[in-house]
């Protein structure tokens, strides 16, 4: 591995270390021009109304779905993950365009506020753009990841410039091509490539905004750098998410469900089920069938697969020393955690029991194909034990009863939770994506998402007729009448208020 941060990328394939090509490495000076160039270019683009940012991005979005095979053809290249799994990502995506044209005209429009007694005064609040936003995006999900929050800041009226992972640099370097084809200004969108120097230039170089996607670790350094500038930034981070089995749930729904949500991606992805508490009463036919599904799953490097090889070698490393922390500390590893072939990153997925809270499997994000299960009392140390971690990013719980899984839901310390379902929330672009602790406090998708990609901005007419109003300066008894009055009106209810408000307007004294 080369010491030097500015030597070229070079890319090789997951399924078998073939290279797949080198990519020059952008200089900070390199990273500042991107920045100044979309800058004059963002200024038009933010001119625009809502409505007509919305009418060209529709442009962009028929590029992609023009160019998806194409896309999904650099997703999978680069992850090794299987082409329904690469498509999945240019569907998600598509999916976000559509709910953005539908909502984002009428969410950046002003609304009107009440001005209440200050009359005839008028007020409204409008959203206004940040300006040019710098997006670090991530290696697991190198299209989706990367695309939904460029989309989402060019709706608000701002420009990017984005530094795709090291690892994953081909598909972030499409999105300036699909930007331009569907018709949008050329340089809006700017690609910067490298590795963490490079990001750590985007940071300083005056965007307005950093939005990034990685590890609770790279995050505090982001905020640390950009705290000397009170820059603003949005973290999406880790997770280490739990899902609840409880003893009236639909087993067979729940282990394929539960399969699904962990092994998807090879387990390399934030919203994976990443430990699993299972009541006692259900755990032994639970792990059973979880042990079956998972048996029948295809791993390999190609072909008709289920699961694909891990990414990036270091994080197939990681999840080794997981499941040798775990071996180590008394977990049985019922079946899978072996590598089939020397010359891929496929690891076969692993389901492991006897988990206990002071292995790595559960106090550290694995992000791969492991499956922790652990057997509790019941529904409230199930509780307990989900909300013990750091982490608060997605959750799911199984039952039954949707009633009893939405009470258990609002019990959780998650950003987001599923009842008998697994990361099918991924796909309603309409619902928020974020969590809390060491997942980040920022959210992407629905209505939220937009809102963080623009900032408000209050707006108060008064014509100015009058030459001063009755409580400005110099202060008399009868503007300490009005403040009385205006006490009495806010602070009583019924008749009382407007009685004591036009005693406190015409009466003298307290």
């Amino acid at each position: 591995m080369t010491t030097d941060p500015y030597a070229p990328l070079e890319i090789r394939r997951p399924q078998d270390g073939a290279p797949m090509g080198m990519v020059p490495v952008d200089r900070p000076e390199g990273v500042f021009q991107a920045v100044s160039r979309v800058r004059e270019v963002q200024v038009g683009w933010a001119s625009l109304p809502p409505t007509d940012r919305a009418r060209r991005l529709s442009g962009v979005r028929r590029e992609v779905e023009r160019r998806s095979e194409e896309i999904a053809d650099r997703i999978a290249g680069e992850t090794g993950k299987p082409e329904s799994e690469a498509l999945t990502e240019v569907a998600v995506v598509l999916g976000l365009f559509r709910y953005l044209e539908d909502i984002a005209p009428g969410l950046l429009s002003p609304r009107s506020v009440s001005t209440r007694w200050l009359f005839p005064r008028r007020a409204w609040v409008e959203r206004e753009p940040w300006g040019v936003i710098g997006i670090i995006s991530p290696w697991n999900y190198p299209f989706v990841l990367t695309m939904e929050p460029v989309i989402t800041a060019l709706f608000g009226g701002n420009g990017v410039v984005l530094k795709p992972s090291e690892f994953t640099p081909f598909s972030g370097a499409v999105i300036p091509d699909l930007v331009e084809a569907g018709g949008l200004p050329e340089d809006l969108v700017r690609v910067v490539q490298g590795r963490g120097p490079t990001g750590a230039a985007l940071v300083e170089s005056g965007v307005d905004r950093i939005h990034f996607t990685g590890s609770p670790a790279t995050g505090r350094k982001i905020l640390a750098a950009a705290a000397p500038r009170l820059l603003p930034v949005s973290l999406e981070l880790g997770g280490k998410d739990p899902a609840l089995v409880l003893e009236d749930a639909n087993l067979e729904r729940a282990a394929r469900g539960i399969v699904f949500g962990s092994f998807f991606n090879a387990g390399q992805t934030c919203v994976a089920t990443e430990r699993v508490y299972v009541v006692d009463a259900v755990h032994d036919a639970f792990v059973r069938r979880v042990v079956e599904l998972t048996r029948e799953l295809r791993a390999g490097p190609v072909g008709s697969i289920d699961i694909g090889p891990m990414t990036v070698p270091f994080q197939l490393e990681l999840v080794e020393a997981h499941l040798a922390d775990a071996r180590e500390k008394g977990a049985e590893i019922l079946c899978g955690g072996e590598r089939i072939d020397p010359a891929s990153n496929v690891l076969t997925p692993a389901v492991v029991t006897e988990v206990t809270s002071e292995m790595k499997l559960i106090s550290e994000e694995t992000f791969g194909p492991v499956l922790p299960v652990v057997r509790v009392r019941d529904e409230e140390e199930a509780v307990e034990r989900a909300n013990a971690q750091s982490f608060g990013l997605f959750a799911s719980v199984w039952t039954g009863d949707a009633e009893r899984g939405v009470r258990v839901a609002r019990r959780l310390r998650a950003g987001g939770v599923s009842i008998n379902d697994t990361l099918a929330h991924w796909s309603v672009a309409g619902l928020p994506m974020g969590g809390v602790g060491e997942s980040g406090f920022s959210r992407v998708h629905g209505e939220e998402g937009l809102r963080d990609f623009t900032r408000a901005r209050a707006i108060l007419v008064n014509k100015g007729r009058r030459s001063r109003d009755p409580w400005w300066y110099p202060y008399t008894p009868f503007t300490r009448r009005i403040v009385r009055a205006l006490i009495r009106w806010d602070g009583r209810d019924g008749i009382r208020r407007l009685t004591g408000a036009l005693g406190g307007l015409f009466r003298r004294g307290p």
